[in-house]
């Protein structure tokens, strides 16, 4: 309810977090009772997924392919904890936070009404001075969530998002000039940290 995620400090219309034991929350389900237009996103690696019980193939908005090539990691989940590990203090339920808000973890790449791209949201000049090779394929791809996610950690802890508190959430601000995009990202990533660590 519109109370219960007041409670929990949860930024309204972006995210329901659930969690369960043993694959008793089933995304079909999920989907149905929030209705059609609603984006059910699932943070657990596609790996444990299908030791529950046979699933359809992940689609690239719900996980990252299962193999991992050139050291990839195999899940949105394990993408946002091995990319935040560039940044000392950097929690991944931050860049966890932002990949929800700005494109609901590559379901919505762009680009923006203001030109930014790819899973992240990056703006192309941006990109130019932060955006990372984070796959080791040779090259910086905007457009691929192997090098956004590690490049907006980069681009955050250039900002002082390491340092916490106020650094963190000015580090936020300057990836999205308005605050109220500062406390919605800090709403999801505390609905993270709760269910997840």
């Amino acid at each position: 309810s519109a109370g219960r995620g007041q409670e929990l400090r949860m930024a309204r219309g972006v995210a329901v977090l659930l969690h369960g034991k043993g694959g008793a929350i089933s995304q079909a389900r999920v989907r149905r009772l929030l209705g059609a237009g609603s984006q059910v996103v699932s943070l657990v690696p596609e790996k444990a997924r299908e030791k529950k019980k046979p699933q359809a193939p992940a689609t690239a908005a719900t996980a990252a392919p299962t193999a991992p090539a050139r050291g990839r990691p195999a899940s949105y989940l394990d993408l946002y904890k091995q990319s935040a590990t560039r940044c000392p203090g950097l929690s991944w339920t931050v860049l966890a936070a932002i990949g929800q808000v700005e494109s609901s973890h590559g379901r919505n790449n762009g680009p923006s009404s203001a030109g930014a791209l790819g899973p992240m949201q990056f703006m192309p000049a941006t990109w130019k001075v932060y955006g990372v090779d984070g796959d080791a394929d040779g090259k910086a791809d905007i457009w691929s969530p192997y090098d956004a996610v590690p490049g907006a950690a980069n681009y955050l802890c250039a900002n002082g998002a390491g340092k916490g508190g106020e650094k963190l959430r000015k580090a936020i601000w300057f990836y999205n000039h308005s605050w109220d995009y500062v406390n919605k990202v800090m709403g999801v990533a505390e609905g993270y940290a709760r269910a997840y660590t």
